[in-house]
């Protein structure tokens, strides 16, 4: 059993890792509930500013509710190993549901067609989902096998 101090801290820093992350996939549904999200082919219009700060204030809130369940949950585990597996774990699968998450805001119908222009934005945009995309996925699957092998190999012993 480690000490108790080391074990909250160890969940705080788990906790606040994963709710930094959940803001990717909390923030673009947040977007949508509030009406903030831009017209895909249309002309510009500004954002409301008072439904923009209440979006924002309902993030930072989410963001740190999030943060505290997670601590909480994560420092009722007992074995150190185990609760960084689960840390890791919890971390990844967030980390992977950033990914559909993004994708789900991007527009298709912008980047259809033959043209030279249509062509560009697809190339541009298989560039984007490389840059921005595999290092999510490659730390997401990373942090979550990581994670579940932690867990699997530190089991509770049966008295």
């Amino acid at each position: 059993m480690p000490p108790t101090a080391i074990k909250w801290l160890a969940s705080i820093v788990l906790g606040l890792l994963i709710g930094s992350a959940s803001f990717g996939v909390t923030n673009p549904l947040l977007q949508a509930l509030f009406g903030l999200n831009q017209p895909a082919g249309g002309t510009y219009v500004p954002l409301d500013d008072t439904a923009l700060q209440r979006m924002q204030i309902a993030s930072a809130v989410l963001y740190a509710v999030i943060a505290v369940i997670a601590a909480v949950l994560l420092a009722r585990i007992g074995n150190l190993r185990r609760l960084i597996g689960w840390g890791c774990l919890a971390l990844g699968v967030t980390l992977l549901l950033t990914v559909p998450i993004a994708l789900l805001q991007m527009d298709p119908a912008m980047h259809t067609g033959g043209s030279a222009d249509a062509r560009d934005a697809n190339t541009a945009l298989f560039f984007f989902l490389l840059i921005f995309g595999l290092p999510y996925l490659g730390g997401g699957l990373l942090l979550t096998i990581g994670g579940a092998v932690l867990i699997r190999k530190n089991r509770d012993r049966p008295a």
